[in-house]
């Protein structure tokens, strides 16, 4: 799943109100984590849990990557 010219995926992030780690995973793609095992690669350097799964649904073209930074679902801190 690479996306040179195209457009970015769009992250879901969990948990979605831990701010260091959405500018780090955002970060990572705009500089160029054009897979999912990339970023989760390199997010891992600094949340050892993280993990990156691409959405998967028939006929649906745009690109929904799952990140998860402790591993699983939890519930947002706010």
């Amino acid at each position: 799943m690479v996306f040179d010219d195209g457009p970015r995926p769009t992250l879901v992030l969990n948990p979605p109100d831990d701010d260091a780690f959405r500018s780090l995973a955002e970060g990572l793609v705009q500089d160029g984590a054009q897979r999912p095992e990339l970023l989760q690669a390199a997010l891992r350097g600094t949340y050892s849990h993280a993990l990156v799964r691409p959405r998967e649904l028939a006929g649906e073209q745009a690109h929904v990557w799952y990140v998860y930074r402790d591993g699983h679902w939890i519930r947002p801190a706010r």
